[in-house]
């Protein structure tokens, strides 16, 4: 940050320099994929008394599951248990208003380590469409660390935005931000997004109060509404990697879930956020 012209600013953002788990694909029949393992697309492993998550009247595609004694041990997760990531892909193009309103789109599944002997290879329902099905891939992972992206709660915190110090902000993601960034697909687990519209904090922070779950609302108060949306989390990133797993999120996009700092530490994943964003 200091060859970068950004000495002044390196204390508060080290702290935001994240361990991230960039997720590697292996396309493999789900048969290779023993119950609980780690995998992107096939079949969920679920209990049989597990409800297959639908929002409205569609049946949600199956994203991932990530066995967190599979995860490298310096990411801020869990150490053992399976959360199961879900997404109503199937919506993405019908022209539903709500859709990009409702945190409801999406559903992430925690389960204990405890409850693994419950579980077994559930069956994609019929009636999704096979455009909206994921093909199985194993999953490997590459551990590095991840920067906040130029447009972020945690550089509007520290007045660097578009309507803050142009200077230095022109210097984050013109100059420092090109060391760090990556070609190619990427998906990843925690860490910092690789944005391609811009932020996804304050939506998120916005749904998380219109919805209730914060037990609290800031409408006005744009100053304590985006120092709230610093405690929101990246959870996963899933890239539109389309020739391993037979989907494309929008024009070549990606999909995020999100997850608020306190639900993370106390293992509530009933309230997580899932954006979409393309080109």
């Amino acid at each position: 940050m200091e060859d970068s012209g950004l000495g002044q600013y390196k204390e508060a953002i080290s702290s935001w320099i994240y361990p991230t788990a960039e997720l590697l694909l292996e396309p493999v029949p789900d048969t290779s994929i023993p119950i609980a393992g780690s995998k992107i697309g096939g079949c969920p492993d679920l209990a049989e008394d597990t409800t297959w998550p639908t929002w409205k009247d569609y049946h949600m595609t199956f994203i991932a599951q990530i066995n967190l004694a599979e995860c490298p041990s310096q990411l801020s997760l869990p150490s053992s248990g399976l959360l199961s990531f879900f997404y109503t892909a199937e919506a993405m193009y019908e022209g539903d208003f709500d859709f990009y309103k409702d945190p409801g789109t999406c559903r992430v599944i925690y389960i204990r380590a405890d409850q693994f002997h419950l579980l077994s290879r559930q069956t994609i329902p019929e009636c999704l469409h096979v455009d909206a099905r994921m093909r199985p891939n194993r999953i490997s992972f590459k551990t590095n660390l991840s920067v906040p992206p130029s447009e972020s709660a945690y550089l509007e915190s520290l007045g660097l935005g578009w309507n803050g110090n142009m200077e230095d902000f022109k210097k984050y993601w013109g100059t420092f931000l090109p060391q760090w960034r990556k070609d190619g697909c990427l998906h990843r687990l925690m860490g910092h997004p690789d944005q391609i519209q811009g932020d996804m904090q304050l939506h998120c922070q916005t749904l998380y109060e219109q919805h209730g779950w914060s037990g609290r609302d800031t409408p006005g108060m744009p100053e304590q509404k985006a120092q709230a949306a610093l405690k929101w989390r990246l959870l996963l990133q899933i890239d539109s990697e389309e020739d391993k797993t037979g989907i494309s999120w929008g024009d070549a996009g990606r999909i995020y879930f999100w997850i608020h700092e306190d639900d993370l530490a106390s293992l509530c994943f009933d309230r997580v956020v899932c954006e979409m964003q393309c080109t």
